[in-house]
């Protein structure tokens, strides 16, 4: 189940706040606001990036324990070593950060929250080598052309109208060196369960009589070939999860949430 229904449902009995309210659009009408508002509380915050970890609230071992498989799987893909300069669009408390900055020279983490990058840094105070900037736009302004060698946005990008996603691919062409690669994290509308996620994003939207700024967005896995191409990147298949429906996946998944997900690894060409 996703994190949007996960959360509603936890809720359900619960006298505050109610079910209807916790992705209310009066949570916030940007995506600033929006996360903030998520993230006020150390609690709601780690619901907000991590749902129920193995069925129950996080604590701090289960929310590490839940992002060390995903940044295993990151790391991997993407061959993340110790000379890089990595990026997380979207770094949240750094529950996959806390994996993945150890593995490389430099880690930096955005989020457009200032509350979830304030508890990143509380977090993962003890990391010297990884910097987490709350950045209040829709892009890599921060860094400059070919400074990164890796980029992830992993449960990210779907939160994001199109255009704001496709911008965020194509400022991390931008600001990658030839050779660096991006692993852009989609839900897959074709899927049997990704259709429910955007089904229920419908019916939501119609309850409220207007959409919420989290909301789950939901692409075909040739829309998601066709953005990252244009946005410059060759799309790495023997990377990737792009099949139409059915992914197979060249590792262990984590939870069963990945059986919607799409998996795009776009690499920056050399010359």
């Amino acid at each position: 189940m996703s994190l949007w229904r996960k959360m509603r449902g936890v809720f359900a009995a619960e006298p505050a706040p109610p079910a209807s309210e916790l992705w209310s659009p009066e949570m916030g009408h940007d995506y600033r606001s929006f996360w903030n508002s998520m993230a006020k509380e150390r609690d709601g915050a780690y619901l907000a990036v991590a749902g129920l970890p193995f069925g129950k609230p996080a604590t701090e071992e289960s929310l590490s324990q839940h992002g060390r498989d995903t940044a295993e799987i990151i790391a991997q893909t993407l061959a993340i070593g110790p000379d890089h300069h990595v990026l997380e669009i979207g770094v949240g408390v750094g529950r996959i950060a806390e994996h993945i900055a150890p593995r490389c020279r430099r880690f930096d983490g955005i989020d457009i929250s200032d509350n979830m990058v304030r508890i990143a840094r509380e977090r993962l105070s003890a990391q010297k080598n990884a910097t987490f900037t709350a950045h209040g736009r829709s892009d890599l302004s921060l860094f400059s052309d070919q400074s990164l060698d890796r980029v992830y946005a992993q449960v990210v990008l779907i939160h994001l109208d199109r255009e704001d996603a496709f911008h965020y691919m194509r400022e991390s062409f931008r600001a990658l060196k030839p050779g660096g690669l991006a692993w852009f994290q989609f839900y897959n509308l074709l899927h049997p369960r990704g259709f429910r996620e955007f089904r229920f994003a419908v019916d939501y939207m119609v309850e409220k009589g207007q959409k919420t700024r989290g909301r789950v967005h939901c692409y075909t896995a040739a829309e998601v070939r066709f953005l990252v191409e244009q946005a410059g990147f060759k799309v790495r298949d023997d990377l990737s999860a792009l099949a139409p429906v059915d992914q197979r996946f060249s590792y262990p998944i984590p939870d069963t949430d990945w059986e919607f997900y799409l998996i795009a690894v776009g690499e920056k060409p050399v010359g």
